[in-house]
């Protein structure tokens, strides 16, 4: 029994079904993927890791998201004035805060500009690793408002500030050397308003936060 006939797919003339070439035109009757068999291989080792991925990243993404989820509670944690929170190089203590018209002495002062107020702040760093830290990388800390805003310090009442308490032995240039801790002392100018109602907090470069009202 002759095999089933089948159109060329160049000529049209009639061929046996399943030959390579047509005998007439020389037309290669096979697909692309029959021609290309290596092609069709690295396009098929392609889509399963493609797949692979897709499959198994959405795993990734959501441990990624819950671990990220997780040390963001962590980091936000808020301590209150007084509490000592160790982190992996340091202990941070914020000793005393306060709310100033002005600082300063008779000699040296500093007032708050019309409609703001001077929050004063003492805090320790402590070293508690085994390495010395740099002055540039010893923890600062920035006075963050309820809305997530951050003011840095006002340089001129930080600086009469430290004259006026006589605490301030912080590092400018040397390292803190383990096991030394030292007094720092900021002040923030802000709206005397907001600050009356709002809720603030110091927030360190070590991602320390402590409530201060």
């Amino acid at each position: 029994m002759a095999g089933k006939l089948v159109p060329c797919k160049a000529c049209g003339q009639e061929i046996a079904k399943g030959v390579k070439k047509c005998p007439n035109c020389g037309k290669d009757q096979r697909n692309f993927f029959m021609r290309h068999k290596i092609i069709t291989f690295i396009l098929a080792v392609v889509v399963i890791i493609i797949i692979g991925n897709v499959i198994g990243g959405g795993g990734d993404s959501e441990a990624t998201s819950k671990t990220s989820s997780s040390s963001k509670a962590e980091t936000e944690k808020t301590y209150n004035i007084g509490d000592t929170v160790k982190t992996e190089k340091t202990e941070v203590t914020v000793t005393k805060v306060e709310d100033r018209d002005s600082v300063g002495t008779q000699y040296i002062e500093k007032k708050a500009s019309d409609g703001g107020t001077i929050v004063a702040v003492q805090y320790t760093i402590k070293n508690v690793s085994k390495k010395p830290i740099s002055s540039f990388s010893i923890p600062t800390a920035k006075l963050v408002d309820g809305d997530g805003t951050s003011y840095d310090s006002d340089i001129d009442a930080s600086s009469t500030y430290a004259t006026e308490t006589k605490v301030d032995n912080s590092k400018i240039l040397s390292d803190l050397n383990p096991n030394i801790k030292v007094t720092d002392v900021k002040a923030f100018e802000v709206d005397k308003e907001a600050y009356a109602k709002g809720t603030w907090k110091l927030k360190f470069s070590n991602d320390v936060i402590v409530k201060i009202k």
